[in-house]
């Protein structure tokens, strides 16, 4: 807890009070205390990593899982869009916690890593997977080339089965409403892109080995949001709570993507 502790104690010394930042915090607040139990577990993990540990955060957004890594000693590059990296507060946070910032604007390519290889012990890749609108080989294939041998992949998803959804799904149909993604959802949010497609925990491990046969794949269904079970909103709150008593049905899933060895990549980008 020492070093979450640390982060939350950045939030409230140096965020505004009902800032995105702040609000943002708020909410994943569990999610982040998880990623910090993760990272626990790394000397087990990786043991013939060195303390020297090397990790690319990408979509590092306010920078709150970069202070998590950063507090630990490990070197974090924090890779972002230019919007990011020019809030101020952004940049001073950098600043004090010895963040190295990327500015990379179009991710489906990560044109700053085309001459890296072998360099990160860790890429820390949270709450993006489900945004990704582009076919992703070129990306992954990146990923997969400036990650050491004994490197590891750390994601946080929604699970496509988490029963709010599917029980909203299924009503939007049965009326005729919408299939995927209303058009409310669409029109509610500022983002690069919503949440095009949620993936669950077998879809998962299908992706990464489709990419390629040397990724080793954990899935471990969890849930961070915590519920007050007062309106609004009941039933989606019983039905969240009800399905994060179990594994199919739960919230989100932290996938542990570990790379043993590189012997073979599994795919090429589909020609236009």
């Amino acid at each position: 807890m020492e070093y979450f502790n640390k982060l939350e104690s950045e939030i409230n010394q140096h965020s505004i009070n009902g800032s995105n930042d702040q609000v943002y915090f708020g909410f994943h607040k569990n999610r982040f205390k998880r990623f910090d139990q993760f990272l626990d577990t790394l000397p087990q993990r990786m043991p013939n990593s060195s303390t020297d540990i090397k990790v690319l955060e990408i979509g590092s957004h306010y920078l709150h899982t970069s202070i998590l890594l950063s507090s630990r000693g490990f070197q974090v590059d924090a890779m972002d869009v230019e919007e990011f990296w020019q809030l101020d507060f952004v940049k001073e946070r950098a600043e004090r916690y010895g963040l190295n910032p990327i500015i990379e604007n179009d991710i489906s390519r990560l044109n700053s890593f085309t001459d890296v290889y072998d360099k990160y012990d860790l890429v820390v890749f949270t709450e993006i997977l489900e945004h990704i609108t582009f076919n992703p080989i070129q990306f992954w294939k990146l990923v997969y080339q400036i990650l050491k041998p004994g490197g590891l992949i750390y994601i946080s998803t929604p699970n496509a089965f988490a029963l709010p959804s599917l029980v909203r799904s299924f009503k939007n149909t049965v009326l005729l409403k919408s299939i995927g993604i209303t058009v409310d959802d669409i029109m509610s949010k500022v983002t690069y892109g919503h949440h095009w497609k949620e993936y669950s925990a077998k879809e998962v491990k299908r992706y990464f080995g489709v990419l390629s046969p040397d990724f080793e794949v954990e899935v471990n269904p969890y849930s961070y949001k915590v519920y007050d079970f007062k309106p609004p909103q009941m039933l989606f709150k019983l039905l969240a709570k009800l399905g994060n008593m179990t594994n199919t049905f739960a919230e989100d899933l932290e996938v542990i993507v570990s790379l043993k060895k590189k012997k073979r990549w599994g795919v090429h980008e589909p020609e236009y």
